[in-house]
């Protein structure tokens, strides 16, 4: 909260407005743990302000060092309160448009564009302006680094993945498709977590070739890719394994031994100082392939977050981060083959925060 009171302090930024509506918003969740529906206000002077409807007042009242404010208007509330906004941080990345307009109305303005801001007239007095800055790129890298507390949560999401994971290679043989496998995954970590971070991929066969595979009423010989996730406090894991159906032959084992190996070194390369894209370059080199989607990516509160681990990103590794690394091999119509740990980067190098094993599992 510091890094963002002297950023508004520096850009002379009277606030920053957050809102959330149905789905909760990542940047309000990182700096109060709110979930609920409504506004965050943080002033430059240090205070921080909810403004929420009445359903949500529980919720906001649980949030320790806020003033909750609901039932009338947002644009009331800080007029009462003596309060005038000419210039506000805006979390542009979590705002829709109709939610933005829903925001305008609030705080009853008019939209006229400007070259580096949205420019806000207020109707109430045509003479009085507020520059509306958007926030996305600051907030994106003070959620990069991670803090003690954030890394606890995600090693736990990551003991809890690990022990979901043993429990699905336990329960294999019983699921006969690979929705039955998914919805195993998604019943266990609403017993064990907050529920999953994102919809689990289970794609067995010539489906394993599809990244983003959408599980089937079919349960296929051959690799069978599994990429699943769990939320814990708000935080998640992301995780993926790949196991075999059947008899793997010899060039399969090769191919998939060829791609972990590739993995480890990858991981091996994680620590404070080296930049994000040459990590990505060697790791291509290894695999002799351009990776079709990245190495990996930040994880915390969203399962995909800065920074993202591809060729083009420059950014260098600091201490605190937390990023998947996932390799993969895809031939259309055959095999697919993913391995993804999280990785924390710490002082002098990394720790693989996930720890079920990775040599592969054959499921006869």
């Amino acid at each position: 909260m510091k890094l963002l009171q002297k950023y508004l302090l520096e850009k002379g930024l009277d606030c920053a407005i957050f809102a959330t509506y149905e789905k909760v918003n990542p940047n309000l969740f990182y700096l109060t743990e709110y979930v609920g529906a409504g506004f965050l206000v943080v002033f430059a002077n240090g205070r921080l302000m909810l403004h929420v409807p009445s359903r949500d007042l529980s919720l906001a009242k649980k949030v320790k060092g806020v003033t909750v404010s609901s039932g009338k208007k947002l644009s009331e509330v800080l007029s009462s309160n003596g309060i005038s906004v000419k210039k506000a941080g805006i979390d542009f990345s979590n705002i829709s448009v109709l939610d933005f307009n829903n925001l305008k109305e609030k705080l009853k303005c008019d939209v006229k564009a400007s070259d580096d801001s949205l420019s806000i007239s207020k109707t109430m007095d045509s003479q009085s302006f507020c520059d509306f800055v958007d926030l996305t790129e600051f907030m994106n890298g003070l959620r990069m680094v991670k803090s003690k507390e954030e890394v606890v949560k995600i090693q736990e999401a990551c003991r809890i993945t690990d022990l979901i994971i043993t429990k699905f290679v336990n329960n294999f043989k019983t699921f006969k498709t690979e929705k039955e496998a998914g919805a195993f995954l998604v019943y266990e970590a609403t017993k064990l977590a907050e529920g999953v971070s994102f919809e689990p991929i289970v794609a067995s066969g010539a489906n394993a070739a599809i990244p983003h595979h959408k599980s089937l009423d079919v349960m296929n010989n051959g690799f069978c890719v599994v990429d699943f996730g769990v939320k814990y406090k708000g935080y998640c894991s992301d995780v993926t394994r790949t196991f075999y159906v059947g008899k793997p032959s010899v060039a399969e084992e090769k191919i998939y031994y060829d791609l972990l190996e590739a993995q480890k070194k990858a991981i091996g390369l994680v620590k404070p100082g080296v930049v994000i894209s040459d990590l990505c370059i060697d790791a291509e080199k290894d695999l002799k392939q351009k990776l079709i989607h990245s190495l990996g990516h930040g994880l915390g509160i969203e399962v995909h977050e800065m920074p993202y681990v591809s060729t083009d990103n420059k950014t260098t590794l600091i201490e605190g981060m937390v990023i998947t690394i996932e390799p993969g091999e895809y031939i259309e119509g055959k095999y697919g083959i993913r391995i993804e740990d999280d990785v924390l980067v710490t002082s002098s190098g990394c720790e693989v925060l996930s720890k079920f094993r990775k040599e592969l599992i054959i499921i006869k």
